[in-house]
């Protein structure tokens, strides 16, 4: 009889502790409660607990107004799923709240430093695939130029392809090299964004585009040229020819590297070729400005309108 109550006990005891791990229905509502299914609200608080994180790694001496703001709360539970729900309201409030107050505790040096944080793990790739690419396409140029590859005795065709390569490639590293620039606050340029993604892209793509565009007319010959002295015995040239064929050869990664200058010669060029054709631009373009006089007039003609 007591063998069967201690066993009767320790089969409670053992139904009680399985009850205990399974998950509960107010448990599973909860865990549904932190899942959100809005990518810009939880991108905006992976930022926020960046900055955070940040302000805590340098060490940030921050006053008791402004410790409140590195306190999350119930914001460090929210997750991203597509099956959650939307963000509230007041969780909206809450990071919008925290945002401004961590951001206003940035001075100049340390918003400096927070942004060069941010910039995307493939920046640190990029111009090695490039270099990598436009070492390829070198290689093989040369090596066609020797030995052809196309079945044509056309040196100018075999070699076009990995022309073509190698100007974009090294456009692109003069974009990547620009943008390198501004993230060690060697060179600025008030017009760039290093934590917007897409203007980065952007200008690596102008960068390659520039560098395809505006070369590709003038500098085959001369890289044909450097192709064919690379496997041939070294021979006199002059120094005018040398420095024409430097320049040429490191005419796309200039082009990459200063894509505002290019197109601000570009826009200038447009409004050269405008002016020859006689459209004048500037303040003949523009709208006329809402003078006093001109507002008043407009009133009272409105005004006779809605009298009528």
């Amino acid at each position: 009889m007591a063998k069967e109550n201690f066993n009767g006990a320790a089969n409670v005891s053992k139904g009680s502790i399985n009850l205990e791990d399974q998950p509960t229905s107010t448990q599973e509502a909860e865990k549904q409660d932190t899942w959100i299914n809005d990518e810009h609200f939880i991108k905006d608080l992976k930022r926020l607990k960046d900055l955070r994180s940040f302000f805590i790694k340098e060490a940030v001496n921050i006053d008791m107004s402004g410790s409140t703001a590195l306190s999350f709360g119930k914001l460090n539970l929210l997750r991203f799923r597509n099956s959650g729900r939307e963000p509230t309201e007041g969780e909206w409030a809450r990071v919008e709240g925290h945002t401004q107050a961590l951001f206003r505790l940035l001075t100049e040096p340390l918003r400096r430093r927070f942004i060069l944080g941010q910039i995307p793990w493939w920046m640190a790739w990029l111009p090695i695939i490039l270099a990598g690419i436009a070492l390829a396409s070198l290689l093989f140029a040369v090596f066609v130029a020797q030995f052809g590859l196309l079945g044509t005795r056309s040196i100018g065709l075999n070699i076009l392809p990995f022309y073509l390569s190698w100007l974009m490639s090294i456009g692109a590293i003069g974009s990547v090299a620009f943008i390198g620039m501004n993230a060690l606050s060697v060179q600025q340029d008030i017009t760039f964004d290093l934590t917007n993604t897409r203007l980065m892209l952007l200008r690596i793509t102008l960068g390659a585009l520039f560098g395809l565009v505006l070369t590709l007319p003038f500098g085959f010959d001369s890289f044909v040229q450097f192709c064919e002295n690379v496997t041939r015995a070294p021979r006199m040239v002059s120094n005018i020819a040398v420095t024409t064929q430097t320049l040429l050869l490191l005419l796309p990664f200039i082009l990459g590297f200063s894509t505002s200058l290019v197109i601000m010669l570009l826009n200038q060029f447009v409004e050269a070729i405008q002016a020859f054709f006689g459209r004048r631009g500037g303040a003949s373009d523009r709208p006329p400005s809402l003078t006093p006089e001109l507002g008043a007039e407009l009133t009272r003609r409105l005004g006779e309108k809605d009298f009528h």
